[in-house]
């Protein structure tokens, strides 16, 4: 979680010539914003913190300039992403690839897979894929939507590999995939495997079927002794992939104690200003799935993503502005009411509300909540105060995913997929909500 929340940081400069004001006003204002509303006091000395932390911290700079270190699959924004580890683990485990590994570690993984592990039914043992053939060996890649598939010719034996990198098991995936093997090679020994970053185990219904747990950490101990054995074999465009690929694998998989240590000891120091990054920047990847899946599927007159919210206002609803707003000067226009996407407050689940906000006609903002009351929608009486300045007249939640450490799944899709969803609940409000605006629009409030 720490060296997490320190990468998302991106690059950072720390030289002792920036001062002690870090951060340029504009940024400085930025983050004001996001920490409101809390108090000035408070708002100054969470800055504080934010300062001491980034600036003569040389733990900071030394962690900086090892995750800046060229990465090819950082480069390309892959490194969690299962299909690319999937793509990369079948070239490495296909004898014949051009990778200069030849079949070692297919061999060196079916034979540890073996020797840790009993697979009910199954006559392989470890000295026999020792010694055994890999020439005709294929590996297939989503063959009946199993991530991979590895058989001989032959067809007498079968590696099922499910890959998980972040994600976890859906409900009868891995009887699913086991069973449609079973049906194409019901002779052949199969060695079913669930492969995760942290070798979670397989559900009740995966170990009924033999299915055994496979760490991406073992994956790596397997494969840094053989590269290291055959290096002077192996092409040096593939080294550089292959040596990335693992350098990543490390990072994952908590390996790399260079990091780690770099880590416990920036955490030691400065532990009060790593969780307010946590408490106010877990929200970013969250609300920049939000505002891609608005962009694309929410034909909207506005959209505008801002502190930790994503603000849009539907071309379903008749376009209508105020003479003039107390706030959300940020939209720089006079939308009275909009609506938005953000995390809740214990960030586990995803929110859309529709909010009327601060209309400086008091009279104008009454009127048209009671419109939208008597269209039937409630909200407290406390809305009706001619000071009040936002009311949400509709709130709709839903949780967010979980990955398979139980954390929330940030993933972009995963957080598209829920905000489709609870979008998909609150959007028939638009049609409620049409002909109010319609006629407040019109001048007709009454």
């Amino acid at each position: 979680m720490v060296s997490r929340a320190l990468a998302s940081l991106g690059p950072v400069h720390c030289g002792a010539d920036e001062g002690t004001d870090f951060m340029p006003s504009s940024e400085r204002a930025e983050v004001r914003d996001e920490l409101e509303p809390s108090g000035s006091d408070d708002v100054d000395r969470k800055l504080q913190k934010l300062d001491a932390f980034l600036v003569h911290n040389e733990e900071l700079e030394e962690l900086n300039a090892s995750l800046q270190r060229f990465n090819l699959l950082s480069v390309l924004g892959i490194e969690r992403a299962e299909i690319r580890h999937s793509n990369i683990l079948a070239w490495l485990l296909t004898p014949g690839e051009s990778h200069g590994l030849g079949d070692a570690l297919l061999r060196r993984l079916m034979s540890r897979l073996l020797l840790e592990n009993e697979f009910d039914g199954v006559n392989l043992t470890p000295a026999r894929v020792e010694l055994m053939e890999f020439r005709d060996v294929e590996v297939l890649r989503e063959w009946q939507n199993i991530d991979l598939t590895v058989r001989p010719g032959n067809g007498e034996w079968c590696l099922l590999i499910e890959n998980k990198v972040g994600s976890s098991e859906s409900h009868g995936q891995l009887r699913r995939y086991f069973e449609r093997v079973r049906a194409d090679m019901p002779e052949a020994d199969v060695l079913p495997v669930l492969l995760t970053l942290r070798g979670e185990e397989p559900s009740e219904d995966g170990k009924e079927l033999g299915y055994v747990s496979l760490a991406y950490s073992t994956v790596v101990e397997i494969a840094d002794r053989i590269v290291e054995q055959r290096r002077s074999r192996v092409p040096p465009d593939a080294l550089v992939l292959i040596d990335h690929y693992l350098e990543t694998l490390r990072r994952l998989t908590l390996q790399d104690d260079k990091l780690a240590d770099l880590c416990k000891a920036i955490y030691r120091k400065h532990r009060a200003a790593i969780e307010l990054i946590n408490e106010y920047g877990a929200s970013s990847q969250v609300l920049d799935a939000c505002e891609e899946e608005v962009q694309d599927s929410i034909p909207s007159h506005l959209v505008l993503s801002s502190g930790k919210r994503v603000f849009f206002y539907p071309k379903s609803m008749p376009l209508w502005e105020v003479d003039e707003l107390r706030g959300w000067k940020q939209l720089e226009r006079n939308f009275p009411i909009i609506w938005w996407f953000a995390l809740t407050r214990n960030k586990t689940k995803l929110q859309v509300s529709l909010e009327v906000g601060p209309i400086a006609d008091a009279d104008l903002r009454v009127q048209l909540l009671t419109a939208i009351e008597s269209a039937g929608l409630s909200f407290s009486k406390g809305a009706f105060d001619p000071g009040r300045k936002y009311t949400r007249v509709l709130t709709m939640t839903k949780p967010l995913r979980k990955n398979s450490d139980g954390e929330v799944d940030d993933d972009i899709d995963s957080v598209r997929e829920v905000a489709r969803a609870v979008w998909a609940k609150a959007s028939g409000t638009c049609d409620l909500i049409a002909p109010i605006l319609d006629r407040f629009r019109n001048g007709m409030s009454d």
